[in-house]
């Protein structure tokens, strides 16, 4: 098995319509992007696109990466946060390849995925992403999987394994977003219910569409945090800053979509705990690895493991690692998730008490 995405040059003006002209966005510039960063993964992986018809749009493709897929045991499917795309999962692959087949996917909407119109109701929604990962599981041939899913991808999980537990043998949570209710702002400064009202009704990335040319200048100096995260790996830290730009800068329809699922700021219409305490198979294994220094609120965790007194779940917190905990720490990350990876659903309730 080779890597079988090619650099592709992009010596000739990118011709398109005036729009993607002036938003910059280029498929070329995309795939090189990827391309170099994947460059740096050393398991034999191959990329290819999975049709899984007309699951929200007419012809819907799901761009996916594998790894060691001659491995008997139960593959790891990678879930993407917003505005990430498989790419992100560069320092991960090569660890949790070693002892399983691993199979990374860019969402609908995202990446180079398909970008079709979703729907405008947040329940459609939720229902459309799960229904595109099991038609990608189907056409997979995927039997049994342990899904892990970083932020929005961890919500998105949550709700697959609620829906399709019969395919999962382990949830892994990596910092998921989408648990927490809504919390009260009466009492918040002015200032803050005001941006908050803001975020609730501009797209979360149309700054970098609107800002044409110069949205992955915006990247480099606003998201050097995420730049520096790779910054021992890739020779060329703007490589990143290009994927981010290029991922976030085609169609959004994902980012609509996600927009969608929000109650008036950063918080879920549907939020998960309760729904996790209430619906979620007690026979599946749960295991939450938040970022010790994380933005994120992580109290729900205890919450849900403490209502899930016969059932495995285990919490374990990232040592100096953020919200994208897979990356800031991914040495802690990657033992942590092969750990996770030996409690299968068979045996997921004779472990519980063990950790």
């Amino acid at each position: 098995m080779v890597n079988s995405t090619e650099i592709i040059p992009v010596d000739q003006p990118y011709r398109c319509k005036s729009y993607f002209r002036w938003n910059s966005h280029s498929k070329d510039l995309l795939n090189q992007s990827e391309t170099i960063l994947l460059s740096n993964v050393k398991v034999p992986f191959d990329t290819f696109y999975i049709q899984i018809g007309e699951c929200v749009g007419d012809n819907d493709e799901i761009w996916t990466l594998s790894a060691n897929t001659d491995c008997k045991n139960t593959p790891i499917v990678l879930v993407h946060g917003f505005a990430a795309a498989l790419g992100f999962w560069l320092q991960n692959l090569d660890h949790l390849a070693e002892n399983h087949p691993v199979y990374a996917i860019d969402l609908l909407g995202f990446g180079k995925s398909s970008r079709p119109e979703f729907a405008d109701d947040a329940d459609e929604i939720e229902s459309q992403f799960c229904n595109s990962i099991e038609e990608w599981r189907k056409a997979m041939q995927i039997e049994k999987m342990i899904l892990l899913g970083h932020s929005f991808g961890g919500f998105l999980s949550t709700s697959y394994a609620m829906k399709y537990e019969e395919n999962i043998e382990h949830l892994i949570l990596a910092d998921p977003w989408g648990f927490t209710e809504k919390p009260d702002l009466s009492n918040r400064p002015y200032w803050q219910r005001s941006v908050i009202k803001v975020f609730g009704k501009v797209p979360p990335l149309g700054i970098l569409r609107v800002a044409g040319p110069w949205g992955q200048w915006l990247i480099e100096k606003m998201r050097r945090d995420i730049m520096r995260k790779y910054e021992n790996i890739v020779d060329d830290p703007k490589v990143v800053a290009t994927y981010i730009h290029q991922c976030n800068t085609d169609n959004p329809t994902g980012e609509h979509a996600f927009k969608r699922l929000l109650h008036g700021g950063p918080w879920a219409k549907n939020p998960m705990v309760d729904r996790f305490k209430e619906s979620f198979p007690t026979e599946i294994p749960v295991t939450f690895l938040y970022g010790a220094i994380s933005w994120m609120n992580n109290t729900y965790g205890e919450s849900i493991k403490e209502s899930r007194s016969n059932s495995y779940t285990h919490i374990e917190h990232i040592e100096n690692a953020g919200h994208h905990v897979y990356a800031d720490n991914a040495e802690d990350f990657n033992r942590s998730v092969l750990n996770a990876c030996k409690i299968l659903k068979s045996h997921g309730n004779e472990s519980r008490n063990k950790q």
